[in-house]
């Protein structure tokens, strides 16, 4: 484990700061009306002590060099966030830079205002980080707020100006060094430009050091098989890898080097994956990430993805700024369970579905989570509502509406996850009124002959006779699935809505794209996160994949509704200004028409309220219990054979 701090020394040398009247060529002068006002500098950074480009020596600890080529951007402080520009300015490293003590650098410093000696300037090293797949962008300095139903949410909103804030975003990364080097090796430092003669139209730059402070840490990261003694060595064939719980977002003030996002705003989960989705590569037998450290003990969650399965481990580490890290990390694989527990409930591992194929049907448990109807396809003429044409701007249910992103489309019976309150003999029937009927009833568990009345209804001992009440019970009862479930009560909502986590979130399918909702879950993870309502931007959820799939809390798609005597479905759209939600039946009514009902969205809180009951809503289960109590067995979707892309008797992939 090494620390450095990296030395810059401005040169003595002459600096020509351009006036806005000046006479210089057409470049110089569009540059001094639409930007401010151009000085050229050199700039000479002393490497002795610390340098630049990482790589392994031979004992695998992490070194610099500088490299031809090599850059950082450049603010002038004193602009006070006026500046019309909007890039910052840059300064290169030279290809005749050859002592191994100093390397130089060059460029362009704009500034609103001609350059005076009290300009303060902040440097930030990599300036690749603000070019091509960008990892640093300005953002507001003044913090936005919205407020819906008692919440109040704050954050940077991102500008296309320069500014002396600017967001760091390490999400995604490739566990290259080299890639973190040119991306993610933050360092940050100011200093004074220097001596300025009278007329303000020359400068001299004076010996001037500025020590740049590394904002970030690298952990190298080798994993270890720990559940097989036979496992030779550790494991190297891996397709991705997720880490939650390291901070991969926040805003850094450049003015003096502080961290100021939100705890909105504060991402706490990086991915590790090629864009191509080849295998990751290892440098010196290690996968590294930067990210920005707590300086203090930091729970973590990885999830080790491979060719012969999924891995995980749970811990605590202290990490702190500057620091390069290397560990081996043993992992087990992950395995399937039949629920997911989160204050003292168990729920189901996914929504209560119906799906069928040419050949085979399947009532019961959806395979993952995240499973919403048609949640990776796109739209076919059967999805036409009123014969409206479904436009699709992304692969999934989520991305699909007409006319001006209204979402809108036919649900069909071969793919539904949306039913009416207590139906179970016509829950495959849309267009008619067809749910359970009676006042101040709670169904969970219960069977029903025909819907009832207004108050009472007709309540029978078996499955035989049932027309109407639990319809999971009734598809998962003992004797049609070895794992049972039935409807949950408000009870089970309310304990939900208490959860240390609530947070807005997504999850990648097996197909590729995002399924948004909501994640709750006992663990404490680092930073609050984002809340509902979330208002209508869709950069506040996090990628929870590896969490859901490690089983660490309850994902709840966002699946919006079927509305009243339709097939349609609605605010299902996951889009920038779309009213989208998720809407969950409990199994109490208090009138004949009126469930009570759980939502979380856009526009929601999480939290219980009224709905109707001939609406089509989703229903996340409850779990009873298993065959002989045996958990050990595959979950029921596995013996599924559609669903084996997702999850099998052999283990789950997604």
């Amino acid at each position: 484990m090494m620390k450095q701090n990296l030395q810059f020394v401005y040169g003595a040398l002459a600096v020509l700061a351009l006036a806005g009247c000046s006479n210089n060529d057409d470049v110089n002068e569009e540059l001094t009306q639409s930007n401010g006002y151009v000085t050229p500098i050199e700039v000479t950074a002393n490497a002795q002590q610390s340098t630049r480009a990482l790589k392994l020596d031979a004992n695998k600890n992490v070194l610099s060099t500088w490299e031809t080529g090599d850059k950082m951007f450049v603010y002038n402080l004193s602009d006070n966030n006026l500046s019309n520009a909007q890039t910052y300015s840059v300064v290169t490293m030279t290809a005749n830079s050859v002592n191994k003590k100093t390397a130089d650098f060059t460029g362009n410093i704009i500034s609103r205002l001609p350059m005076k000696a009290s300009d303060k300037l902040a440097f930030f090293y990599p300036g690749n980080a603000i070019e091509g797949d960008k990892t640093v962008e300005p953002v507001d300095p003044d913090v936005k707020t919205e407020s819906q139903q008692g919440v109040t949410i704050s954050y940077h909103e991102p500008i296309n100006k320069i500014k002396s804030t600017v967001a760091l975003n390490m999400k995604l990364q490739d566990g290259k060094l080299a890639t973190i080097d040119k991306k993610f090796d933050y360092n940050w430092g100011v200093t004074l430009p220097g001596a300025l003669d009278n007329n303000g139209t020359q400068a001299k730059v004076t010996k001037t050091n500025v020590a740049l402070q590394r904002k970030v840490a690298f952990w190298g990261m080798k994993f270890i098989l720990s559940t097989c003694p036979s496992s030779k060595g550790p494991i190297e064939a891996i397709d991705s890898v997720k880490i939650n719980g390291l901070r991969s977002y926040d805003v850094l003030n450049l003015n003096n080097g502080t961290f100021v996002g939100t705890e909105d705003e504060k991402e706490h989960v990086i991915t590790i994956a090629n864009k191509d989705k080849s295998k990751l590569n290892l440098d010196g037998g290690y996968l590294w990430v930067a990210f920005l450290p707590e300086n203090a003990p930091t729970n973590f969650h990885i999830t080790v993805y491979t060719p012969n399965g999924v891995f995980t481990k749970e811990a605590t580490k202290d990490f702190k700024e500057g620091y390069d890290y290397r560990s081996n990390i043993n992992v087990k694989i992950i395995e399937q369970h039949p629920y997911v527990e989160v204050n003292g409930v168990k729920w189901a591992t996914g929504n209560f579905i119906h799906y069928k194929t040419c050949r085979e049907e399947y009532w019961g448990i959806a395979p993952a989570q995240w499973w919403i109807s048609s949640y990776g396809e796109n739209p076919s003429d059967v999805h036409k509502a009123n014969n409206e044409r479904i436009n699709y701007n992304g692969l999934g249910s989520q991305n699909w509406f007409v006319g001006k992103h209204i979402g809108r489309f036919s649900q069909t019976t071969n793919d539904c996850d949306l039913f009416q309150w207590g139906v179970i003999r016509d829950a495959l029937k849309f267009n008619g009124v067809y749910y359970l009927l009676g006042t101040q009833v709670d169904l969970q568990g219960k069977y029903y002959k025909e819907r009832g009345g207004a108050v009472h209804v007709n309540e029978v001992s078996g499955r035989r006779c049932a027309t109407h009440g639990d319809i999971v019970r009734y598809y998962t009862e003992a004797g049609q699935k070895h794992y049972h479930y039935q409807y949950p009560s408000k009870a089970n909502f309310d304990a939900l809505c208490q959860a240390n986590t609530i947070i807005p979130g997504y999850c990648y399918t097996d197909k590729g794209n995002k399924i948004y909702g909501a994640f709750f879950s006992d663990m404490k993870l680092a930073g609050k996160g984002s809340k509902f309502p979330t208002g209508r931007k869709l950069w506040k959820y996090q990628d929870v994949t590896g969490l859901v799939l490690a089983n660490k809390g309850l994902f709840l798609p966002i699946a919006g509704r079927r509305p009243i005597n339709s097939a349609w479905v609605e605010f299902r759209h996951v889009a920038y200004n779309s009213g989208f939600y998720g809407q969950y039946y409990t199994s109490y009514c208090t009138t004949y028409s009126i469930p009570l009902t759980h939502f979380f969205g856009a526009a929601f809180k999480a939290n219980v309220a009224v709905s109707s009951k001939d609406q089509g809503a989703s229903i996340r289960p409850v779990y009873v219990g298993a065959d002989n109590n045996d958990e050990a067995k595959p979950i029921d979707a596995a013996n599924f054979a559609p669903f084996r892309n997702i999850v099998s008797p052999m283990g789950r992939k997604y």
